[in-house]
Order: C-alpha cells, then sequence, then structure tokens
C-alpha cells in the first residue's frame, strides 16, 4: 500500500508567488503543505511514498532524508499534461492514494477505504467550475465539469489492486496525443474505465479542506484556518 503525490505543475496562476517557490511548500501554520500530507500519511501507516516532481524539483529534494519518501522528476512537466507524471509513477499503482499537491488537509481526513474511492466535498457556490461527480446507488459512473453545489472530486483518490491494474492498461495503450492535449489531466483517463471498476465515494466536511490554486483559495484557506482555531 503506498501513495504517489503528484507535485510536478507550474502552479502558473498564483504568479509570483510560485515564482520562486513551489506552491505544495507553501506553508500552512509553519509546516509547508506537502510535509503535512506527508505525516497525515504516516498517521494512518502509509509509509511508503512517491512524489512526482517538476517544477523547482530541487527543493523537494530535502524530503527524502527528512521521511524517506522517493522522488520521481518528469523532465517534461511544462511541455506535456499530467498525465506524464501520473504515468511516471504506474510501476507502483496498486493499493494506492492518489493526492494532488496543492490539495490541503487542515485535519487528517484520510483513511484507508475497502474499495476504490474518491474523496469529494461539497463546496460553496461560485462561479468556478469544479468535476461534480455522477453517481448512481452510491457508485461513481462519471463526472460534469460545472458549478453545482454537488460532491466534487478533491484531488485525493484511493484504488485497489484490481481497478489500477485497469487503469494502467488503459494509460499504456493511449497515443502521444492524450499526454500532449493541455486539456486533460490523469482524472480524466481514470474517468475512461469507470463502467470497468467499482468507484465510490466519501464526502468530506468542506470546511476542513482547501486546495492552493489561485489567490482566492489562499483568501479561502487563511479564513478556513481561523475559523477552525
Amino acid at each position: 500500500m503506498n501513495a504517489i503525490i503528484l507535485a510536478a505543475g507550474l502552479g502558473s496562476r498564483l504568479k509570483e508567488l510560485t515564482k520562486n517557490k513551489h506552491k505544495a511548500l507553501f506553508e500552512i501554520e509553519g509546516v509547508p503543505n506537502i510535509e503535512r500530507t506527508i505525516n497525515f500519511l504516516h498517521e494512518i501507516n502509509i509509509k511508503e511514498i512517491y512524489i512526482i516532481t517538476g517544477y523547482l524539483s530541487e527543493q523537494f529534494e530535502y524530503l527524502k532524508d527528512k521521511f524517506n519518501v522517493e522522488l520521481i522528476k518528469n523532465n517534461n512537466y511544462d511541455k506535456l499534461n499530467n498525465l506524464s507524471s501520473f504515468s511516471l509513477a504506474l510501476p507502483y499503482f496498486a493499493d494506492s492514494f492518489i493526492i494532488d499537491a496543492d490539495v490541503v488537509l487542515l485535519k487528517n481526513v484520510l483513511h484507508i477505504p475497502t474499495t476504490s474511492t474518491y474523496f469529494t466535498t461539497i463546496r460553496k457556490k461560485t462561479d468556478k467550475k469544479e468535476w461534480v461527480i455522477k453517481k448512481h446507488n452510491n457508485r461513481v459512473i462519471g463526472v460534469e465539469i460545472c458549478n453545482k453545489v454537488e460532491s466534487s472530486l478533491l484531488g485525493i483518490s484511493f484504488f485497489v489492486k484490481k481497478d489500477a491494474e485497469i487503469i494502467k492498461k488503459h494509460i499504456e495503450s493511449l497515443g502521444e496525443e492524450s499526454f500532449l492535449d493541455p486539456k486533460k489531466y490523469y482524472d480524466n483517463a481514470i474517468l475512461d474505465t469507470l463502467y470497468n471498476i467499482n468507484m465510490g465515494f466519501i464526502d468530506i466536511d468542506n470546511n476542513l479542506v482547501a486546495e492552493i490554486d489561485d489567490i482566492d483559495d489562499l483568501i479561502e484557506l487563511n479564513f478556513k484556518i481561523k475559523t477552525l482555531k
């Protein structure tokens, strides 16, 4: 059992804030966010952790000694989409968490599900479009990109080995265009397999989670931190 953390992206929506510092290393209550995530994984006994780096990859080097994680560099992070980053971790993908490095956990909401599971949250109404899940009998059967106030992908998922193998084979069958399209993400490749895997979901209290994608997210994050104190 392991975790794959995707931390290769540029964080371009944060402009000057990510010019010299990767957003995964922004401090939350004095601790770099990626360290918080690693510590939360350790709390549920996930010690085998792979971090896919790219932009400012050298800033993650210290994590190897501090947490005994393995770093995998995507040298094409600025040319290809994040499916290329995820594909570098396919040899380790089995009974795995996949975590976007810009997800912030204000409390440890992680647990090990018995089936493949999307961790979702119900965000407040905004103009920002999210990946809202479509479900049938508690099973995820698709996603709609919209701003409905319903369960949407948080950026954390868990896949049992059987389902991971199906996803892995699908990704390995994809052509080069799937990795070049800037509008495609690793999530799209997983969504292609939903009718062949048993994908559940669990809603996480939105007050306990946040993300670091743009300036508005940072404002909301600071508000949530103050509210929880």
